[in-house]
């Protein structure tokens, strides 16, 4: 009798809205997680995908495309802020049940995510983008800086698509509907996937032809979120929004949380570029090497971002709500449910990550150098699991600077001196140790500024 309860409760994260404040902790962070797990690793498919197929064309375009990295993670950055405070605002309007407000939030959100999205239009030039992928590596290859052109051409028409998702997909998440995006997601890939092939190779567009998938998998994908936001009768959001000086109302307040995102994960982007440039002295192998290894962490390091994701909405909700035990209940179990998952999907990867990277059909050299890389990195993910999961506290809480500043710790003030140190004293084969060491002292940072959070939250939490 007890089982078959435990399986009609999990089934409610495929059918209905999760209730936020009410319920086992628990089992409403699984039901939230279950879904968001699956859509982040759906949206790692993408460029999974794409990196399968254009692994196929040979090593030169592999390294090319990773050359893209930083300026796509740049965007994302962007995008990714202004998810973030629009998650942090909703979450805490519909917690105190201020729903107009929430509202205007998702409004002037959506707004601002148009704005900033168009700081991808440089790219569309090709002089431009040549400055900046010189920057980034190709120290003047022509041939890898054409390639990596035809790919990072298509993101500016691509931001518009990717800034209406990301903010549908955080109100849904606010709603406790994870599901939703979800699916938005699968559609995505599904379409890329189909078409990956078809334009890579049949039509014989080469790295283009992946990057012209991936947009229209984002075409779709828009067209799903646009039809279910019609049907969502408490915050609709239209595609083309209506020019209206009330859009700005919150962009301060959402840029003061979304800000220091955008700088967490801008880092990561200069971090890429970095270790790019060191790698870049070892030859295009370890570069494609290291764009391999990243492609299979992705699907053990998005699992603690599928539950951090969860994990932010639930804490927002409750935090607007004053609940503090069920904040502290959530981050608990959110810990468990990462660690768990985790554990059972890296120690496969340790094991056997030449199964994983024969998808790319890489070199004796670059498949020996990707193992390296990727066994290496997974013996940190203890300290994995938390930097997620504080980090969704920092974030729900409006604390998102100390997110910030963990992440410039790990991926510039540890990542590239650690990488130069590390190529300097272990080579090419043992470079490879600058990420445990990054991630070792980023922790130190992390559980300072979470011990100091909780403090003022209490603080503020007894004077109301």
């Amino acid at each position: 009798m007890s089982t078959n309860f435990k399986f009609t409760d999990l089934k409610r994260c495929f059918s209905k809205p999760t209730d936020l404040g009410q319920g086992s902790v628990g089992m409403t962070l699984l039901q939230m997680s279950i879904p968001a797990v699956s859509m982040m690793l759906l949206n790692t498919l993408f460029f999974m995908v794409d990196t399968i197929f254009i692994s196929w064309l040979g090593e030169l375009p592999t390294a090319s495309v990773s050359l893209t990295f930083p300026v796509n993670i740049t965007l994302f950055a962007f995008l990714e802020g202004v998810s973030g405070g629009t998650t942090a605002l909703v979450g805490q309007n519909m917690g105190r049940g201020r729903l107009s407000n929430a509202r205007k939030v998702a409004f002037s959100g959506l707004a601002l995510g148009y704005l900033l999205s168009a700081c991808a239009v440089p790219m569309l030039f090709p002089g431009i983008s040549a400055a900046i992928f010189n920057q980034l590596g190709a120290l003047g290859n022509t041939e890898m800086l054409r390639l990596s052109y035809a790919y990072n051409m298509w993101l500016p028409l691509m931001a518009p698509l990717i800034t209406y998702t990301f903010v549908s997909n955080s109100v849904f998440r606010c709603q406790g509907d994870t599901v939703t995006p979800l699916v938005c997601m699968a559609i995505a890939n599904l379409i890329n996937g189909v078409l990956d092939p078809i334009f890579i190779f049949a039509f014989g567009w080469g790295v283009g032809g992946a990057a012209a998938a991936t947009f229209v998998g984002r075409v779709f994908a828009v067209v799903y979120i646009r039809r279910k936001m019609k049907r969502n009768r408490d915050i609709s959001l239209p595609f083309l929004l209506p020019l209206r000086r009330a859009f700005t109302r919150y962009w301060k307040s959402i840029s003061a949380i979304g800000f220091p995102v955008t700088l967490a994960t801008g880092s990561i982007a200069l971090g890429f570029g970095g270790v790019n440039r060191v790698l870049a002295t070892f030859g295009h192998h370890a570069i494609a090497a290291w764009m391999l290894g990243i492609r299979v962490e992705d699907f053990y390091f998005t699992i603690a971002m599928g539950v951090g994701s969860a994990l932010t909405p639930f804490l927002a909700f409750n935090y607007g709500r004053r609940d503090l035990p069920r904040m502290m209940a959530g981050i608990k179990a959110a810990a468990w449910i990462a660690g768990s998952l985790m554990t059972v999907t890296g120690t496969i990867i340790f094991i056997y990550p030449h199964v994983f990277l024969g998808l790319f059909h890489p070199s004796e050299r670059v498949l020996d150098l990707a193992s390296r890389s990727i066994r290496i990195s997974m013996l940190v993910y203890p300290i994995v699991v938390m930097h997620f999961v504080l980090g969704s506290s920092f974030v729900a809480t409006g604390y998102s600077f100390f997110g910030t500043a963990t992440q410039l710790t790990r991926s510039i003030f540890a990542r590239i001196p650690a990488a130069h140190f590390f190529a300097w004293w272990l080579g090419e084969r043992g470079i490879w140790w600058f990420q445990p060491f990054s991630y070792l002292i980023s922790s130190f940072v992390t559980l300072f500024c979470f011990v100091y959070m909780m403090r003022k939250i209490r603080q503020d939490f007894a004077v109301s």
